[in-house]
């Protein structure tokens, strides 16, 4: 594909140097005074980085251009990397709409804004798609992508076979949500950690260290929901979901934030879902390999 990389700050530069490790030909733009000399010196440090990952990049695919019409005359995917402002991002979007083919993809590399709400002013709104990395996106492969109602699905999987020819790992979600799934959970996770703090009950420091020896660990291996499986797994019948102990989980008093009752309609989303996890869930040995991986490299650091 032909990609153009709109904003070539800390996101839009990781994003750069990703592209540079496909088979695409690669433009990049920036509206700031010297954004080449800062883009290239950042290439500098992560094309090292990619290497080591067996990703080496193609300068040579990648062109710096003089103008957003330059930069995206031709492209088949815009990645749009403006600050997370919802007026500054709509002006773009518009601008690029404008002047990128008409069946070309843009996508909005927004931490939590809505896709209709960036789209909200371009004639085809089914063009655009939220694909938000993670920083840095040339090291962290997952992803959240989410389409605008409008957006073809054919359009959505064509965008999705491109990252993950990149090495990325995109998670498609059905529901456009502020903030996503990551940054979601990660404000629970901060919210609670100075809830704490402002009792007196954890100073940042053992909150980090607490993260980073413990559940972040774990994470690496087993997502949260994966890793809390296994602690009611052995006490359910197959097929089964043990109320009393599923209701601990939701409404016991280690959070602030309340959860959600165990109703019937909830156990019936939960059961499919519970048993297809189980199904691919690590046995205890090659879990636990995992784990000593993880501890070596982190350890080795």
């Amino acid at each position: 594909m032909r990609i153009a990389c709109i904003g070539t700050g800390t996101i839009g530069a990781s994003w750069v140097a990703l592209f540079i490790t496909g088979t695409h030909e690669v433009t990049a733009w920036d509206p700031a005074t010297g954004w080449q000399g800062r883009l290239l010196a950042a290439l500098d440090r992560y094309e090292p980085q990619l290497q080591e990952l067996q990703m080496p990049t193609v300068r040579s695919r990648l062109r710096l251009c003089a103008s957003l019409g330059e930069a995206v005359a031709e492209a088949e995917l815009v990645q749009e990397n403006a600050p997370e402002q919802i007026d500054v991002k709509r002006a773009l979007v518009r601008e690029i709409a404008s002047l990128a083919p008409l069946d070309s993809i843009i996508a909005s590399s927004t931490s939590g804004l809505l896709p209709a709400d960036i789209a909200r002013d371009i004639p085809n709104p089914g063009r655009l798609l939220v694909a938000h990395p993670f920083s840095p996106p040339h090291l962290v492969p997952a992803m959240e992508i989410v389409g605008t109602p409008e957006m073809p699905t054919e359009r959505l999987e064509a965008a999705v076979e491109f990252y993950r020819s990149i090495g990325k790992q995109p998670v498609v979600m059905s529901h456009a949500i502020p903030g996503f799934i990551g940054n979601r959970l990660q404000a629970a996770m901060w919210r609670e950690g100075f809830h704490m703090i402002a009792a007196g009950e954890a100073t940042m420091e053992e909150i980090d260290n607490i993260i980073k020896g413990g559940p972040g660990l774990r994470y690496g291996i087993s997502g949260p929901c994966e890793a809390q499986l296994g602690w009611v797994d052995r006490r359910e019948a197959p097929g089964e979901i043990d109320e009393e102990r599923w209701s601990i989980l939701m409404q016991t008093d280690w959070s602030r934030l309340p959860g959600p009752p165990l109703t019937d309609a909830l156990r019936d989303i939960l059961r499919p879902q519970l048993l297809a996890a189980r199904a691919k869930r690590l046995t205890d040995d090659a879990w636990e390999k995992r784990l000593i991986a993880v501890r070596r490299a982190v350890k080795n650091i």
